[in-house]
C-alpha cells in the first residue's frame, strides 16, 4: 500500500512545479507574484511574452503536467484516479512558491485530455459555444460555464441517452464535480486581498476571475 502515499506526493509535487513562474523569473526577470493578479498561472504571464511561448508553457502545464499523469495513472493505478486532485493542489498551492499558485485551468483541462479525449472534446464544445455567445471576448467565464456544464450532459447521456458516453463515465463526472469545485474555490481567493472583500467582490472573481470588471 506505499503507493497510497507515494502517489499523492509524486503527482502534488509534479503540480508545483511553476512554469509560469519560472519563465518570467528567468526569460522576462520578473517576478509575477508581485504583478497583475499576484498568482503564478499563464494568465498572469501572457501578456509579455510572444503566441509561441504561451504554446510551449501551455504544452508543459496541459501535456506534461495534466495528461501524461493523468492517462499514465487511470492505466497502471486506475483504483487511485481520485488521487488527481493532489495534481490540482500542487498547481494551485505549490510547495515551492509558498503554498501561492496558479487558478488551476490549464492544468484541469490536461486531467480531462488524459481520461478521455472524447470528453475533452464535449468541454471545448462547450466552451466554443458560451465563447461566441457572449459579448465580451473574455475565456474565463466560458470556460467555468464549460466545466459545470459538461457533467450534467455527460450524466444525462450516460443515464438516458447513451448517444456517446456510457456509464462508464461517471467516473470521470465525479472528477469534473471535483475539478469545478476547486477552480471555483481558487477564484474566490483572488489575490489574497481578503480585507475588502463583499458579494460583489465574489460574484466577479467566480465569474469573470478578477476582483472588477
Amino acid at each position: 500500500m506505499i503507493e497510497v502515499i507515494f502517489i499523492p506526493v509524486f503527482l502534488y509535487l509534479i503540480g508545483s512545479l511553476p512554469t509560469s513562474y519560472l519563465f518570467a523569473k528567468y526569460f522576462l526577470k520578473k517576478n509575477i507574484l508581485l504583478e497583475g493578479t499576484k498568482h503564478s498561472g499563464l494568465s498572469n504571464i501572457y501578456s509579455y511574452i510572444t503566441f509561441d511561448k504561451v504554446i510551449y508553457i501551455l504544452f508543459l502545464d496541459v501535456i506534461i503536467k495534466g495528461a501524461l499523469p493523468s492517462f499514465l495513472l487511470q492505466i497502471y493505478f486506475q483504483d487511485y484516479f481520485y488521487f488527481l486532485f493532489f495534481l490540482i493542489m500542487g498547481h494551485n498551492w505549490s510547495i515551492f512558491l509558498s503554498f501561492r499558485g496558479g487558478k488551476g485551468l490549464a492544468i484541469s483541462i490536461g486531467i480531462i485530455i488524459g481520461l478521455s479525449f472524447k470528453l475533452f472534446l464535449l468541454l471545448l464544445f462547450l466552451f466554443l459555444i458560451f465563447w461566441a455567445c457572449q459579448k465580451f471576448k473574455d475565456s474565463s467565464l466560458p470556460w467555468l460555464l464549460s466545466f459545470l456544464f459538461t457533467p450534467v450532459v455527460l450524466y444525462y447521456d450516460s443515464n438516458y441517452l447513451n448517444l456517446f458516453f456510457d456509464l462508464y463515465y461517471l467516473n470521470e463526472l465525479y472528477i469534473l464535480i471535483l475539478l469545478l469545485s476547486l477552480l471555483i474555490f481558487t477564484r474566490t481567493l483572488g489575490d489574497r486581498n481578503y480585507s475588502r472583500i463583499n458579494l460583489k467582490t465574489l460574484f466577479f472573481r467566480i465569474i469573470f476571475d478578477r476582483d472588477k470588471i
